[in-house]
């Protein structure tokens, strides 16, 4: 017995885990000692849960662990993995803000004010012509039309901002993202279809707001394509939506000839700028249509399925058959 209490002590001081990266890892509010060791056990930080609880215990510390984000690895011992969450080393106390995909950047703009952050300057910054600077630092930027705003390009993400972030921090931590989700041979793939970055991210931005699984983006993408290349209009919903600013499953005749140049009903091509911040999926559509018979679709408005349709009397009876 007194054998395996030597080992039992020497593991819960000097055993180190598998992960040899850092990696984030947060002790969260309220949470016990137990439930903080088997996660740091899962995560390979500690090799032995009971180890590292014989070690907390053995310091009076099975209730004195400090919640926060902390930066660990298995290179850390037991006891300095305790250490750091009894003593409260957490990480600096970044901002963590997620941007869902097809938010535009007045969106963007509302859930980074409503967590403290310059939202105010970061629409206004955002939405100004695209400065030379950042043209220069950033190749996709290059062939954006002089009025051009970050429209697009700011990638949808997770981040995690300094609390005294300013809009131009915000911004260049967004596009280096888009830099490095968007990778070259990517790039290269969305030029060759969509004519140039700008026009494939203002077409992937629509795609984004149109319908939902990314084999149907693809569908929709080359449906989209090939109304270009004859001269159709595109007659998407999505952009009704982003010049109204409503959400409707249906829009009215009426509401289908609202004067703007982004209404795809009444103008042929692309309008003049991508109508959100499209997902990775709807840029890889663009970039990779899938060939389909199709010219029509439709979202069915209880279950969001795709219906496609080769023919205009096709659609209308696909639309009467799903209450449109």
């Amino acid at each position: 017995m007194t054998v395996i209490f030597l080992i039992v002590s020497y593991q819960s001081v000097s055993s180190y885990g598998a992960a040899k990266e850092t990696q984030r890892f947060e002790v969260r509010s309220g949470e016990d000692a137990y439930s903080v060791a088997t996660r740091l056990a899962q995560a390979d930080i500690v090799a032995s849960r009971f180890a590292f609880l014989w070690y907390l215990q053995s310091h009076g510390a099975l209730h004195g662990l400090v919640a926060g984000e902390y930066e660990l690895s298995g290179v850390l011992s037991n006891a300095e993995v305790a250490d750091a969450l009894m003593n409260g080393r957490i990480v600096t106390k970044d901002i963590k803000v997620t941007f869902p995909e097809g938010w535009t950047i007045a969106k963007m703009a509302d859930r980074l004010s409503a967590n403290g952050l310059p939202g105010d300057a970061f629409v206004v910054l955002a939405k100004q012509p695209v400065s030379s600077a950042w043209r220069n630092s950033f190749e996709f930027l290059s062939d954006l039309p002089a009025d051009a705003s970050l429209e697009g390009f700011l990638f949808p993400d997770t981040y995690r901002f300094a609390p005294d972030a300013t809009a131009s921090d915000i911004i260049e931590v967004m596009l280096s993202d888009f830099d490095q989700r968007v990778d070259a041979g990517l790039r290269k793939r969305l030029a060759d279809h969509g004519g140039n970055m700008f026009s494939a991210v203002i077409l992937a931005s629509i795609i984004e707001g149109e319908v939902r699984s990314a084999d149907d983006r693809r569908m929709v993408s080359d449906i989209f394509l090939r109304r270009l290349a004859i001269g159709q209009p595109l007659q998407s919903d999505a952009t009704i939506k982003y010049i109204l600013g409503i959400d409707k499953i249906q829009h009215s005749f009426e509401e289908t000839r609202t004067i703007s140049p982004y209404n795809t009903y009444t103008h042929k091509g692309l309008p003049p700028g991508p109508i959100s911040n499209p997902s990775l999926d709807s840029l890889q559509a663009v970039a990779d249509p899938k060939s389909n018979p199709y010219f029509y679709f439709l979202s069915d408005p209880n279950t969001g399925e795709t219906v496609f349709s080769k023919t205009f009397d096709e659609h209308r009876a696909n639309k009467s058959a799903h209450g449109l």
